[in-house]
């Protein structure tokens, strides 16, 4: 039986994952956790608490950029390769979890974890202001790291900022969704996009 919430929480994120907040009951949750439901209503009284525990886990705490990316170079080059890391890590730790052996055929990780996001957008309460913090923080990371390029010598002196960090972090995005639907996000092609932009700036 389980009785670790760590584990609660695995179990309860699989189960949001895969079916819409409103169909994943209690009950539901509770099966797949190996507990009764006054087992999981020990550690959330409500479905809203332990969805909110499981977004804060798996959403907020994984995409936090301390967590998802260990940045050390010096160079803006160095750092597409960093940023490159941390995706993959990050990939891999969301896919093995929701990878248990029990999926249902046809069933996409990387797919139903943006549906799963999508979620969070409808019923994480007050989600707006977390959801432009985190996207702020990425986005002021790349607008560092490009600017500090900028400033060195590294990109052209005509390099728009902002700009450039957006177009950084659209491919990335545009490419994680597009992909979702097909086989998943594929690495290398994300690397093959960044290094070509990359190379429009260089001076």
């Amino acid at each position: 039986m389980i009785t670790n919430r760590e584990e609660v929480l695995e179990n309860a994120f699989r189960v949001f994952v895969r079916m819409n907040y409103e169909k994943a009951s209690f009950t539901e949750i509770a099966k797949a956790c190996g507990l009764s439901r006054a087992g999981i209503i020990h550690y959330y009284p409500y479905k809203q608490d332990l969805f909110v525990a499981v977004v804060d886990k798996f959403v907020f705490q994984t995409h936090h950029i301390e967590n998802k990316f260990q940045i050390q170079g010096e160079t803006l080059a160095e750092f597409i390769e960093q940023y490159l890391a941390g995706v993959t890590s990050t990939m891999k730790r969301i896919v093995a979890l929701l990878n248990d052996g029990n999926s249902p055929d046809g069933y996409s990780p990387h797919f139903h974890y943006f549906h799963f996001i999508a979620q969070v957008r409808m019923y994480y309460p007050d989600i707006r202001p977390k959801i432009r913090q985190l996207y702020e923080k990425e986005y002021k990371l790349w607008e560092s790291v490009i600017q500090k390029a900028k400033d060195s010598g590294e990109i052209r002196p005509d390099i728009d900022v902002q700009t450039a960090a957006s177009l950084f972090r659209q491919i990335y995005l545009g490419l994680s969704y597009e992909r979702s639907f097909l086989e998943g996000l594929n690495v290398e092609e994300l690397g093959k996009n960044f290094r070509y932009l990359y190379s429009l700036l260089k001076a």
